[in-house]
């Protein structure tokens, strides 16, 4: 009983210590505002909106809902802005918690 303990404490211990130098990347959680252009079935996060090419069909929305429609993002200033890159495994835990604040955690991006 005693040897299948330490080997569970070791194995906790090798899993929390690696989690601090393995990287992750986090996508932005479904409910971050967007801006959908129905017209062209593209979205702009709120960072791109300014230099955006959109129509005037837009909507303000959310991520999943942009997702579902099948819309793509409108250029890569909005698909970097979607995605939080080289996150250790540990941060990326909390912050899907909400422990530690996320790129998404500003005001900007709430609905």
């Amino acid at each position: 009983m005693k040897k299948i303990l330490v080997t569970g404490m070791v194995l906790f211990l090798t899993a929390v210590i690696s989690g601090f130098f393995i990287p992750v990347q986090l996508s932005a959680p479904p409910d971050v505002r967007v801006i959908v252009d129905h017209t062209n079935q593209i979205y702009a996060s709120p960072p791109c909106f300014n230099k955006a090419q959109l129509s005037n069909y837009l909507q303000e929305s959310d991520y999943g809902e942009a997702k579902e429609l099948d819309y793509e993002p409108e250029s890569t200033c909005t698909s970097a802005s979607l995605i939080e890159e080289d996150v250790t495994m540990n941060a990326a835990l909390l912050k899907l918690a909400g422990v530690m604040k996320s790129k998404w955690s500003d005001e900007m991006w709430k609905s």
